[in-house]
């Protein structure tokens, strides 16, 4: 492992993999877990949004995962070895970011508890997109923690930026060169319009594709649905847009199954279950439901669209939607007041990576809402999301339409 011994080592380290990145063709953002009192360099990763398939020579697919940010993939990294490597805890560790954090990523840093630095800010996605550090997206709890734990570091001249924020990240109070601003905020700057219509536009129009409930037992994309989400292509519902209480035993099974009591569906435009899937939050607390559910959906077709034989990805892309053509479900709304409803919109907003075909009622549903929340407060953290979430995407959670359905998972919980 390398140690670095100041901002600018630090930001220089993680501007290597925004190079790493933007050479991949994906979004160029990179980060990197720092002990915050040795500046020992613990892991490095850059996203992986778009990603060629290992091994083969043509690209025929590249959006993998929509959830594969920089900085999400390092806490996913964390706990997956924090005990094997007797790693510090996280508020002992700084994650050293090229680019402000999206919803997403900020959510998934919060809920950890990890120290956060940052170089160039993101003012359409990033968390501190309007560079007050005022955070207007969180709520006074989690901004409070932000405010505590976050920084951007000084920028020397002829910027002249000057720090902002918590002492407590790595090399806290340090000054990075105008050169490196420039570099990581320029590179993500010439790869965002490039990879967010790869994103939002790989997948076929609902008119242009097949019903995957057509597909006898043994195809490949059949085989691969139920492998990910036994309960696939088993439930489907007359209107995509209303599920009704057919919808109560997958989700409530899946729930049963699952480390916390919740579930995601993602039905198709045919009104196919395509996967219903609970979280591991013992693996890692920012792997809830929907993370999984989007996830495994998306490397699903990933996967299928770069197999070696021709007739498989075809069959992938004729018959598998892209999700904003779909309905996620949740059975539980995410709990507005926690960081982790941050990283579920922000998530819902990097998986549709674009302008959702506008239909009523939304394509972002739950069925309950957890607790004591409402409704309203649930509308108000989404309205309050930077502004690629409310003015590209529009997150806009709603209940499902259905009181049969409503009932019956209230019957079944």
């Amino acid at each position: 492992m390398t140690t670095v011994n100041t901002a600018q080592e630090a930001i220089d380290s993680v501007a290597n993999q925004a190079i790493l990145a933007a050479l991949q063709q994906t979004f160029a953002v990179g980060g990197a877990i720092i002990n915050t009192s040795t500046g020992e360099v613990i892991a490095a990763l850059h996203n992986n949004v778009l990603m060629p398939f290992p091994g083969s020579s043509t690209p025929y697919f590249l959006p993998h995962d929509p959830t594969a940010h920089g900085e999400r993939q390092l806490v996913d990294w964390y706990y997956e070895n924090a005990a094997a490597l007797n790693l510090p805890p996280p508020y002992e560790l700084t994650v050293v970011t090229t680019l402000d954090p999206c919803a997403m990523c900020a959510g998934s840093l919060l809920t950890a508890g990890f120290n956060v630095a940052v170089s160039a800010i993101d003012d359409y996605a990033g968390v501190n997109y309007n560079s007050q550090f005022t955070f207007p997206s969180l709520t006074p709890q989690i901004r409070s923690q932000a405010q505590k734990t976050w920084a951007y570091y000084a920028i020397l001249a002829p910027v002249n930026r000057p720090y902002q924020g918590s002492m407590n990240p790595v090399f806290g109070g340090q000054s990075i060169d105008s050169a490196a601003y420039f570099l990581t905020g320029s590179i993500f700057s010439a790869s965002v319009n490039t990879v967010r219509a790869a994103s939002n536009n790989s997948g076929l129009d609902p008119s242009q594709l097949k019903n995957p409930a057509t597909l006898p037992a043994n195809s490949p994309v059949r085989k691969a649905l139920t492998t990910l989400s036994p309960c696939a292509l088993t439930v489907q519902s007359a209107n995509p847009r209303d599920p009704g209480a057919e919808l109560a035993p997958p989700l409530l099974k899946t729930a049963k199954q699952s480390q916390v009591f919740n579930a995601v569906a993602l039905i198709d435009p045919f009104g196919n279950l395509l996967a219903c899937l609970g979280g591991v939050e013992n693996r890692s607390p920012i792997r809830t439901a929907f993370m999984e559910t989007t996830r495994g959906y998306a490397v699903l077709r990933w996967t299928l669209m770069n197999d070696p034989d021709p007739a498989v990805r075809a069959q992938a892309e004729q018959y598998l939607t892209h999700p904003k053509y779909g309905t996620f479900v949740f059975l539980y709304a995410p709990d507005p007041t926690t960081p982790q409803a941050l990283m579920t919109l922000g998530a819902y907003g990097s998986t549709m990576e674009g302008p959702v075909p506008q239909s009523y009622p939304s394509n972002l549903q739950y069925v309950l809402l957890p607790g004591n929340t409402t409704p309203q407060a649930l509308s108000q953290l989404a309205q309050n999301l930077p502004p690629f979430y409310t003015q590209s995407v529009q997150v806009a959670p709603a209940q499902v339409l259905s009181q049969e359905l409503i009932n019956a998972v209230r019957k079944g919980v």
